[in-house]
């Protein structure tokens, strides 16, 4: 039971990057070898201003030409570093091909609500170079909440199996 879960949260933090575009190219293209569900990040450097509530996101297949619907994250994963941060904003689901992204002037709604909170408590500009969006396998949120859980029972029938026998 620990040592799933311990798997599973590990490989969540460690996860490997399949794409990175800086933010100021606005569009890239990038393939993916297999089908799977893909997570799009925003990274950049901890405790600075992000563009979020700025830009959304348009993903094309280059072989179809057909829109890849975009999915908001709702609990939004975040992987911080030393200095860098990343967080998960949308998910998708795509097979192998090649793919266009490009940013938008469409952000979502709850995107805009940030910006604004952001706006009051960070009053410095935005440095866009200091931005990249990445692309992720997606990690369900499902198993990486029972994955934190299972550690935790874990360490706790771990201790106590330790210290009820003492007693």
């Amino acid at each position: 039971m620990y040592g799933e879960s311990m798997k599973y949260t590990i490989r969540f933090g460690s996860a490997k990057m399949l794409y990175e575009m800086p933010y100021v190219n606005k569009e890239g293209t990038f393939t993916l070898e297999r089908a799977g569900t893909y997570g799009l990040w925003l990274s950049g450097k901890m405790f600075t201003k992000a563009p979020i509530g700025e830009f959304g996101f348009n993903l094309v297949d280059e072989k179809t030409g057909s829109t890849i619907p975009l999915f908001l994250s709702i609990m939004r994963a975040r992987v911080n570093g030393i200095t860098h941060s990343r967080m998960e904003l949308y998910t998708f689901d795509a097979g192998p091909g090649t793919y266009k992204l490009s940013i938008t002037k469409d952000p979502f709604v709850l995107d805009v609500v940030m910006k604004k909170v952001g706006d009051k408590v960070i009053k410095d500009a935005i440095d866009y170079n200091q931005f990249t969006i990445q692309i992720y396998t997606h990690i369900s949120f499902v198993l990486r909440f029972i994955s934190i859980w299972m550690i935790a029972l874990g360490l706790i029938i771990a201790v106590l199996g330790g210290v009820l026998p003492n007693i």
